[in-house]
């Protein structure tokens, strides 16, 4: 947790979709297994919702993730692991 604090919000995010997919694992469509809110998300990250909303949005573009709805599926770990360097 000392280590999401001194990270950007994109980081902030990327690391956390690294961490719900691996403590829920994938469905058999490739996606994380758990259903959550993105205001849950924001709260988990630690961020508004306007805020996830508009970097998730990134991220899809960046091809790291696909969205589905509410389902997220991660593209390239490398990428989001890209985002999470401590500043």
């Amino acid at each position: 947790m000392r280590n999401i604090a001194h990270m950007n919000t994109k980081g902030r995010i990327g690391q956390s979709l690294l961490t719900l997919q691996d403590k829920f694992g994938t469905d058999v469509d490739g996606f994380i297994n758990i259903e959550i809110s993105r205001q849950d998300l924001a709260s988990y990250t630690g961020t508004t919702y306007e805020t996830l909303f508009k970097i998730m949005n990134e991220l899809a573009e960046e091809k790291a993730i696909h969205i589905d709805s509410k389902r997220t599926r991660l593209l390239d770990k490398l990428k989001l692991l890209e985002h999470c360097k401590i500043e």
